[in-house]
């Protein structure tokens, strides 16, 4: 019922050219999605069983596979299987920033870091909001961090890179460092490790108050 009424709205929106009567429409749509949210059938568990068959059965429909993303990711269902192959498939399409983040969690979720991070660099590059490609550098970060330190630490620059006052990235180089304190034979020398710790953390906080908290427990 809320695909078919959304079709419906979504419809009369492109055929409306008065930006007044848009308006309403506009809200209509939105109060479907409310609908939707709130109805209590659109947990995770159940869009995985409504959608998983059918992706599968429209693999070659760009649109269709648009509208199961859109709603898996509206429900926060990124993890869910339905929507890492309706990424998947549509990246096989129409390569976009959003289908190669899927595919990455699909690679990750197969246990295939290297994967996973290769199809993160794709999203990067895709991706045209600088925000969101430091997002997506920052997620191929964390993941690189499961095998490959100083490939971790690599992405978290980049993330910076494309938005110094992400303090995220900040915090796992500290916790990079922090994994592995003793890279010197001079014990003085590895004492020094978390001052460079403690200079990421304060930086993190000083750039990004959301993870002052954070930050200051591992301080």
């Amino acid at each position: 019922d809320y695909l078919a009424a959304s079709e419906y709205v979504d419809a009369a929106i492109a055929a409306e050219a008065s930006e007044a009567k848009k308006k309403p429409l506009l809200g209509i749509k939105d109060n479907l999605v409310a609908l939707f949210v709130n109805s209590g059938t659109a947990d995770c568990e159940s869009l995985q069983n409504i959608y998983g068959p059918k992706v599968e059965a429209n693999q070659t429909d760009l649109a269709y596979l648009k509208k199961v993303i859109d709603i898996m990711k509206m429900m926060k269902c990124t993890e869910s299987e339905a929507y890492q192959q309706a990424a998947f498939y549509v990246y096989k399409i129409e390569p976009s920033a959003d289908a190669a983040t899927g595919c990455a969690y699909q690679a990750f979720k197969k246990g295939d870091i290297d994967g996973a991070v290769k199809f993160f660099d794709e999203a990067v590059n895709l991706e045209t909001d600088n925000v969101k490609k430091a997002e997506k550098a920052y997620a191929a970060a964390v993941l690189a961090s499961a095998k490959k330190l100083s490939q971790a630490r690599a992405y978290c620059q980049k993330a910076i890179g494309f938005n110094e006052n992400y303090g995220a990235p900040y915090i796992l180089i500290a916790n990079l460092y922090a994994m592995s304190p003793n890279w010197s034979d001079e014990p003085a020398l590895n004492k020094c490790t978390y001052f460079a710790v403690i200079d990421k953390l304060q930086r993190a906080k000083q750039v990004d108050p959301s993870v002052a908290e954070e930050a200051n427990k591992l301080i």
